[in-house]
């Protein structure tokens, strides 16, 4: 049995138990950090420094492993950014796939509703959609405001 260090990443070690994943200290941390970060996309390079710092032993790979491990299960997001790859902590365990407008600056992420299927279908109606996933690339207002471009 594990000791849930984090009660606010239950529904993720809920995933991982379903899963057959391990559920380790470090597993914990790393969900439990970007957790903090909710609203925004980590460059996986700041998360590796974050979690290397708290286990010396810890190496990249295994860094990399866990993030690609728990991507997997849809417990966190991954975007590739033009600064590199991004992470950010599952913002809808019961809706998996959804839309997000992501700041290209910052990395912030807003929630957007989805469009009808029905808008694409009628695009294509000879393809059947089984599901959707849009994203919405910009500047947040507080990039704006920095007269970032």
């Amino acid at each position: 049995m594990f000791n849930l260090i984090y009660p606010e990443i239950k529904p993720a070690i809920e995933l991982m138990q379903q899963a057959d994943l391990r559920i380790t200290k470090q597993r914990q941390d790393l969900l439990h950090y970007l957790n903090q970060y909710q609203d925004y996309y980590l460059p996986v390079k700041q998360v590796d420094s974050y979690l290397r710092q708290r286990y010396a032993r810890m190496s990249y790979e295994t860094v990399y492993r866990n993030i690609d491990e728990l991507a997997a299960l849809d417990i966190i997001e991954k975007r590739m950014f033009e600064s590199g790859l991004h992470v950010k902590y599952q913002c809808d365990f019961k809706h998996t796939q959804h839309s997000h407008f992501i700041c290209q600056n910052c990395g912030l992420v807003v929630e957007l509703n989805e469009p009808p299927m029905t808008l694409f279908q009628g695009q294509i109606p000879e393809y059947k959609i089984k599901s959707q996933k849009l994203e919405v690339f910009g500047l947040c207002p507080a990039c704006q405001a920095k007269g970032i471009q």
